[in-house]
């Protein structure tokens, strides 16, 4: 099937000029009926790269979600685009999930949302022989793979999928996967000669910043106090944690509530509906919170502790900013957290590499080099490149060329390619004959001893560093064996420079340069008054509606009328966002608010 219908459904139905790269050859293979692996960081696009092959191709398109919120806010959000969506799960009662499967059956139904346990149920598997199922799309594939961060059992089934509905192409989508995982998802679903599509994980619109774990409840309150009315997430390790901090911010003004595993489950729903209809602006919540939610107005997140894992931490930073307009993302870190979460290890069967996960995170939480760079080099982006707009870009890091080191210790990795174990390199490079080193013969190698006038501590911390920044990988699944990445040949080959911490800077971290007061709202510093005036009759229209304020239109989608003024239906279709549906709907209303603000009445 040609993608120009794509294209011309993308522009009618979603109100967008075009696809973005990596989505219109997702589109494509889709169309081709070809297995896809999309990964793609959070606001980067996913669900559009299966929403419009469900419109173009006959029949229903079935996507696997894991919580009813998801579910709920993207059937929402393609009902006020005008598309024949809707959901299954146990919000329903049988008299309206009945209804829902009969229109299903009869085919008016383009998109059908539900849970991995429906998927897996016999019941549902006979009534979707009755249907003429065209794509199924699995989202947050991560969560099928036993070595990625949010683990589900029930994902673990959805293998069977791929014979039982032969013929139908199946996509996996996923925000957060590191390589192991991405493998993994292919197997477990026993995917077709999958085309994998990675879109870069960058997400430059975010400012990553890590404070030490110094009144944090000071720089928390401060923080927020500087950006007004603007929306965020505070993730807390304890459910103690969310309360504490949800008292301490109402007692100083902010409107803000907190949100666990432990509370009432209609008092729990009724904060997250109060945060998604911008009833509060801060939630404070354990990480039980986020993944169904497409706010896409949410300005920043701060992490109280330190997370489990980088995969974790960047699904989470990945909820500010989803409609790619700035935000801030500001991680507090202490010892203490590590210690606590090293403790919730001791009993689990992944152990070894969950210990190893919580490693990197610390690591990056110490690190003075590019935070992006960091967070690229785990997910297998391989770069060298600065951000230049990350605190410690920002904050001259006190580094120093250890080009020299690093060229010892990947020499000794390329002798034992597939042989060394993590944990003995340093070992290896101060010449310490241990019974593990002498049983596999390292001692045999040119390298034994070429570091020896380094400590065996400071070794272990550039060995961190080298992994951290992507010259050394760990096969986990070969037993955490080192490995050489593509930036590894440039160091070894071609005297590329290393630049490490300086090695007496242990934890402590450069100082920076103090921030900058924020205004409130800095994000919309200009023509603030227009954006305030669509803002609030966003709210009242959405209200009126019940359903959340950025399902009918982002905060990316405000600032871009604000900057073109639309007034008139042609001038509004050309704002991203406005499609058909929602001008009918809506444009004219936002068109008519423009005119007043600009005294055309």
């Amino acid at each position: 099937m040609s993608i120009n219908k794509a294209k011309e459904i993308l522009k009618d139905v979603f109100g967008y000029p075009h696809f973005r790269p990596t989505q219109q050859k997702v589109i494509e293979a889709v169309l081709q009926k070809k297995d896809c692996l999309v990964l793609m960081p959070t606001g980067g696009g996913k669900s559009i790269c299966f929403q419009i092959p469900a419109l173009v191709l006959p029949g229903v398109t079935v996507v696997v979600s894991p919580l009813i919120a998801l579910m709920k806010d993207q059937v929402e959000a393609l009902k006020l685009n005008g598309v024949e969506a809707e959901f299954l799960n146990s919000s329903l009662t049988d008299t309206q999930q009945a209804e829902i499967i009969k229109r299903t059956v009869d085919g008016e139904v383009k998109l059908l949302y539900v849970s991995p346990e429906k998927m897996n149920s016999e019941s549902f598997y006979y009534i979707l022989q009755q249907c003429t199922v065209s794509l199924i799309a699995i989202d947050e594939a991560h969560c099928i793979s036993s070595w990625g961060h949010d683990f589900r059992p029930d994902y673990k089934k959805l293998g069977y999928l791929k014979k039982q509905f032969m013929g139908v192409p199946i996509m996996a989508l996923t925000a957060t996967a590191d390589p192991l995982t991405q493998d993994d998802i292919v197997v477990q679903l026993k995917l077709d000669k999958p085309i994998i599509f990675k879109d870069s994980f960058s997400r430059p619109n975010i400012f990553i910043e890590v404070q030490p774990a110094y009144k944090r409840k000071e720089a928390i309150l401060s923080f927020i106090q500087q950006r007004g009315e603007e929306s965020g997430i505070l993730y807390c390790l304890s459910k103690k944690n969310t309360e504490d901090l949800s008292r301490f911010l109402r007692s100083n003004g902010v409107a803000s509530g907190y949100y666990h595993a432990g509370m009432d489950p209609l008092i729990r729903n009724r904060v997250q509906n109060d945060f998604i209809n911008d009833r509060i602006k801060v939630i404070c919540a354990t990480i039980a919170f986020g993944m169904g939610i497409d706010k896409s107005n949410v300005r920043w997140v701060i992490h109280h502790n330190l997370p489990k894992n980088i995969e974790g931490y960047y699904q989470e930073i990945g909820r500010s900013g989803r409609d790619g307009m700035p935000a801030h993302a500001l991680l507090f870190y202490g010892v203490q957290d590590y210690n606590v979460l090293l403790g919730f290890n001791d009993q689990s069967e992944r152990k070894v590499i969950l210990n190893a996960r919580l490693d990197r995170m610390m690591h990056f939480a110490q690190s003075n080099h590019c935070r992006r760079k960091l967070l690229l080099n785990y997910f297998g982006e391989w770069t060298q490149n600065d951000c230049g707009a990350c605190d410690n870009c920002k904050g001259q890091p006190a580094l120093f060329d250890g080009t020299v080191l690093a060229q010892k210790a990947l020499s000794a990795v390329a002798r034992l390619q597939g042989k060394l174990p993590g944990e003995l390199l340093p070992q290896i490079m101060t010449g310490n004959k241990t019974p593990e080193v002498m049983a596999g013969k390292f001692n045999a190698i040119k390298t034994f001893g070429a570091g020896a006038d380094v400590s065996i501590d400071d070794w272990q911390r550039i060995v961190n560093q080298l992994v951290s920044l992507g010259y050394i990988k760990v096969e986990y699944q070969l037993g955490s064996i080192l490995a050489l990445t593509p930036l590894s040949q440039k160091v070894l080959f071609d005297s590329e420079r290393v630049m490490l911490h300086r090695l007496d800077e242990k934890i402590k971290r450069a100082k920076k340069p103090a921030p900058k007061k924020r205004l409130a709202s800095t994000t919309f510093r200009q023509e603030t008054g227009l954006f305030e005036r669509l803002r609030q009759l966003r709210r009242t229209m959405a209200v009126a509606q019940g359903v959340p304020p950025y399902i009918l239109f982002s905060d990316a989608t405000l600032t871009e009328m604000v900057q073109q003024r639309p007034t008139n239906e042609r001038e509004m279709k050309e704002i991203s966002g406005v499609g058909n549906t929602k001008w009918e709907r809506y444009g004219q209303a936002f068109v008519n608010e423009i005119k007043a603000f600009e005294g055309r009445f």
